[in-house]
């Protein structure tokens, strides 16, 4: 896409955003609406371009990276989940750490450099497990990244020990817990999250569960979930609500948000799908999520296109779209695969090579999360067009 956004628009309303863009000026909630009214995709998609390419260059980043899911136990009952077991279901599981550690020595494990571990709210699990669990994989696997929970995991199993979120996350840092995936947000409209997963904490919850990880020195990513019941002025909502937590943790010198992640909703096996009558986002759809969460979220480093859920095809469009980073190998994803996604287990590094180098973009192999200096994708402290951002973030 042209490094020039207003020679791509054809909405004519969109024009003076691209000026602000162009100008390093932040939008706002009545943009916002508009970047998702107008049917100019193009035209927000040159804009995000600019924006990204500003900040990161050519460059698109992926990881090694293994998912792994301790248990599927969960009392939270999502509509929108087909991974959960009931308490006392016979298909439900709890990894043992000899397991885990069994399972990561495999050979499809060779050279992980990130292990992205996420799983239900099984009342029977605290601290001590997830000590175990990490302390163990740590010894064995010392220079393997663990990123492990969503917000509302954290809030849930420090509850469930009876402590503090804080000390939670102290406990666990000292087992061997380096960032945090960003997971479990969804969408942070109080009536919408109590139809879709009312049994787990609400957005407060979460966000004050990540500011609690990030003044812990805990980097974590940021997400949402689209595609479902909710709204354009509800995404918006939760963009913006991500964009005034960022700006604490940045104007404080936290690590903060790394990387946004936009989920697209799986469809397919699961309450809500069945029920809501609900189809599969498209890709325009994807491609407008990617470059909108570019463009408001001026302040986070990173936009991730999760090929999990989009496809890999799909993914690599979007890094013409505002998207920076291809996520990573992702062996072995189970989540977003029982709700319904049709794509791969996992990816080779070749593959995300030649993805990320036919869309015209430079392949960098990132290593793991790590707390950096944050700077705004286009605000008065952006770096120059072609820079990019340190290997670890």
């Amino acid at each position: 896409m042209s490094q020039d956004p207003t020679r791509l628009i054809s909405d004519g309303r969109l024009l003076p955003l691209a000026e602000r863009v162009l100008r390093g000026e932040r939008l706002g909630a009545e943009d916002g609406l508009l970047l998702y009214g107008t049917p100019d995709l193009t035209g927000v998609g040159a804009m995000a371009d600019f924006a990204r390419r500003r900040l990161h260059g050519r460059k698109a980043y992926f990881v090694r990276s293994r998912r792994m899911s301790y248990t599927d136990i969960c009392v939270a009952r999502c509509s929108f989940c087909a991974f959960h077991a009931a308490p006392g279901s016979a298909r439900g599981h709890t990894l043992l750490p000899e397991e885990a550690v069994a399972e990561l020595g495999g050979p499809r494990n060779a050279g992980v450099r990130e292990l992205h571990i996420v799983g239900g709210h099984n009342p029977e699990l605290r601290t001590e497990y997830f000590e175990g669990l990490f302390g163990a994989i740590k010894e064995k696997f010392p220079s393997m990244h663990i990123k492990a929970f969503t917000m509302v995991e954290i809030a849930f199993y420090a509850g469930n020990s009876g402590i503090p979120v804080g000390a939670f996350l102290d406990r666990c840092a000292a087992a061997g817990l380096e960032s945090c995936p960003g997971g479990g947000a969804e969408i942070f409209d109080a009536e919408i999250r109590r139809r879709m997963c009312g049994g787990k904490g609400d957005a407060d919850v979460w966000l004050d569960t990540a500011r609690a990880c990030h003044e812990k020195g805990i980097p974590t990513n940021c997400t949402m979930l689209y595609g479902h019941i909710e709204g354009p002025q509800h995404r918006v909502a939760h963009l913006l609500r991500l964009r005034e937590a960022q700006d604490w943790a940045v104007s404080r010198g936290l690590p903060g948000f790394q990387a946004y992640v936009p989920l697209a909703y799986q469809a397919e096996g699961n309450e809500l799908g069945r029920t809501g009558g609900l189809a599969k986002t498209t890709g325009a759809r994807d491609l407008r999520e990617l470059a909108v969460g570019r463009l408001l979220l001026d302040n986070v480093p990173h936009v991730k296109a999760h090929w999990v859920m989009v496809s890999p095809g799909l993914a690599q469009a979007g890094l013409s779209y505002g998207a920076d980073d291809m996520d990573g190998t992702a062996i072995e994803e189970e989540i977003a695969h029982r709700a319904g996604a049709g794509t791969p287990t996992g990816l080779s590094v070749g593959v995300l090579r030649r993805l990320i180098s036919e869309a015209g973009f430079e392949p960098e192999e990132r290593l793991a999360p790590a707390a950096c200096n944050q700077r705004t994708a286009f605000g008065p402290g952006a770096p120059k067009s072609g820079a990019s951002r340190p290997k670890n973030y």
